[in-house]
């Protein structure tokens, strides 16, 4: 019954949402660098966080403990997010709410699988690397949010598999919450009825994106704590092969990464080869799911961990290989010069725009 209510609850909150968006302007405007013809609403990421107040709500009642840590994260996350959504926020205070979202998903973790603190040098270096891995976690998953499709793709081809290796892997059983899982899925399937179409009703806006960045950081490192298997970061492979890979390429080519961009390669699919943007959000999304199923099928038939890894990285390795080769090919020849339509470099093109 709650999930029902739930997306119901969910619905009708867009469904209001829509109109305000509308009359205060709360829209995705079209410039150089979208991949949309019509301005479109945005901001309406928010049902995801509203889903975990929901959660939240429904643990309450029926008398189960809170993870009030986590929540703490999640909010401070999803406040700033909305409001650089409104009206831009300095990428140092963005940076900051990231930095302490974090420590106090670091905090919840070390309460639920019972990690002492006990002071070493190599205890904190740990937590200080982890720290820095969950921020880069949650705006490479940011940056994923460009197509109609993709944000909300990528978000189920996560989930599903986390809730089966939660509900059928009687080894990691438990690892969080399935229910949590469950409302995150839920939240996905609604944003995508208004989101996977030729000409989406809305986008997400950072605020479900960085959010959604946030939960399945919170998953994904969950898993691993409590496995010591490395191979689930793959279920961030789409993620780390498009953003983390179009992140060092940026780098290379001596430009701001934290400035504006159409260099990802579903961008340049989308805009510059006009394929559909469902047909390529469908793409990633398939590729992910199969890396978060392999996984899910390994761990059910007791697949040891090594040869998870022996296999699993190998593939990612190739992928990434077979992305930069196409993304090249699509970029004129030069992964640091846009050659499709001129010989302008990549560092002219951002000035530009």
């Amino acid at each position: 019954m709650i999930y029902f209510i739930t997306v119901i609850i969910l619905f009708i909150s867009l469904y209001l949402y829509f109109p305000v968006a509308e009359k205060y302007k709360l829209l995705a405007g079209v410039n150089n660098r979208s991949s949309h013809k019509k301005p479109v609403i945005t901001g309406a990421g928010f049902i995801f966080y509203l889903s975990y107040i929901i959660y939240v709500v429904y643990e309450i009642i029926i008398c189960e403990p809170v993870q009030w840590f986590w929540f703490a994260g999640l909010t401070i996350l999803a406040i700033i997010s909305f409001i650089d959504d409104l009206k831009d926020v300095w990428f140092l205070i963005r940076l900051f709410a990231q930095t302490i979202a974090s420590a106090l998903m670091l905090l919840q973790l070390s309460v639920v699988f019972q990690i002492e603190m006990v002071g070493s040098v190599s205890q904190w270096s740990a937590a200080i690397l982890l720290l820095i891995v969950l921020v880069g976690l949650f705006n490479m998953y940011n940056f994923m949010d460009g197509l109609n499709g993709m944000l909300g793709g990528i978000a189920l081809s996560m989930s599903i598999p986390l809730y089966l290796i939660d509900k059928y892997v009687p080894v990691v059983s438990g690892f969080v919450d399935e229910t949590l899982i469950l409302f995150t899925i839920l939240s996905a399937v609604v944003f995508l009825f208004f989101n996977y179409r030729p000409q989406p009703k809305c986008f997400s806006g950072d605020v479900g994106s960085v959010v959604l960045g946030y939960m399945m950081a919170f998953f994904t490192v969950s898993l691993i704590i409590k496995t010591g298997n490395v191979a689930f970061f793959l279920l961030f492979a789409v993620t780390f092969m498009e953003a983390g890979l179009t992140v060092l390429q940026r780098l290379f080519a001596g430009d701001n990464i934290f400035a504006p961009h159409r260099m990802h390669l579903f961008q340049l699919y989308c805009n510059d080869f006009y394929k559909s943007h469902l047909l390529v959000s469908g793409i990633y999304s398939g590729i992910q799911l199969a890396f978060g199923m392999a996984l899910f099928l390994m761990n059910y038939y007791g697949v040891s961990r090594l040869v998870q890894n022996a296999v699993l990285w190998p593939l990612f390795a190739a992928l990434c290989v077979a992305y930069l080769l196409i993304k090249r090919k699509r970029m004129g020849g030069h992964l640091l010069e846009y050659n499709i339509d001129s010989d302008r470099n990549v560092k002219n093109m951002f000035k530009k725009n």
